[in-house]
């Protein structure tokens, strides 16, 4: 499913990296404040948390998700661009203005222009493009233990969960919830990080974040708009210290050993 910032290319390393360092067993569930499209989300389902808590601000794609996971949605054969335009002033949450506006639109940038127009002769068929790809998603999402809510991240009160969120990045315009206050989101990530895991996919972060993992990765803005960059996951500094602590530990007892060695051979 294409979808702005959508991070299927990365979300099994990004899963992989989070269940190793915040496994299921020292956590009481997973969740998401900033879903998308699930790139990161239908990874972790399998991962045997306790439950799991899929959230964004955007009601049309919540609404889709609600709908798919419960095996109501259903998709037209095709979507016009008179059809999509209507679409695109319909009332919300409606799901099928989700399936217009993010996967039938350029770079999954929601109403950003119908983008079955610009096929030319590459046959593609973007809606088709969409519904394989919800079908991948959709056994992913279907235990009961996986819950879907339209609720902005500053309405939770978390408490030992594990925790990615992956906010619109300050370096990028367009997304569909509006302005996004980028400093109440990091004094929120503060107070979460005190007792629960938290990771955050940005580019950039305050000083007192430390990046966690990283990768190179291909974006896209728009048709005109794409270029590399590298996908960074954040933590609070604390994490920082746990790890250090470990490694120089780790550190201090093999230059021990090493010391021991020396003073066994002299003798």
């Amino acid at each position: 499913m294409k979808y702005l910032g959508g991070k299927h290319g990365i979300g099994k390393l990004l899963a992989e990296f989070m269940m190793k360092n915040c496994p299921p067993e020292k956590v009481n569930g997973y969740i998401e404040p900033f879903c998308g499209s699930l790139g990161v989300f239908k990874n972790m389902t399998s991962k045997g948390y306790k439950k799991y808590i899929a959230s964004d601000f955007q009601p049309d794609l919540i609404e889709m998700w609600k709908k798919i996971q419960s095996n109501k949605l259903k998709i037209p054969n095709e979507i016009s661009e008179e059809m999509y335009n209507k679409l695109k002033t319909a009332k919300s949450p409606n799901a099928l203005r989700a399936v217009a506006g993010f996967g039938l639109s350029f770079g999954g940038k929601f109403f950003a222009g119908y983008a079955q127009k610009w096929a030319g002769n590459s046959g593609r068929n973007f809606l088709n493009e969409f519904k394989n790809s919800i079908e991948k998603i959709k056994p992913h999402i279907q235990s009961n233990n996986i819950h879907f809510y339209n609720k902005s991240y500053a309405d939770y009160n978390p408490s030992n969960m594990l925790i990615y969120c992956d906010p619109p990045y300050k370096s990028t315009e367009g997304y569909s919830t509006g302005d996004f206050d980028h400093e109440l989101f990091w004094e929120t990530m503060r107070k979460w990080s005190k007792n629960n895991c938290v990771f955050i996919s940005e580019e950039s972060a305050p000083k007192d974040f430390i990046v966690v993992w990283k990768k190179q990765k291909r974006r896209t803005l728009d048709k005109e708009n794409r270029f590399y960059s590298y996908e960074k996951l954040y933590a609070y500094k604390n994490f920082k210290t746990k790890q250090t602590n470990k490694s120089t530990n780790t550190y201090k007892k093999k230059k021990t050993n090493i010391n021991k060695t020396k003073k066994h051979k002299k003798k």
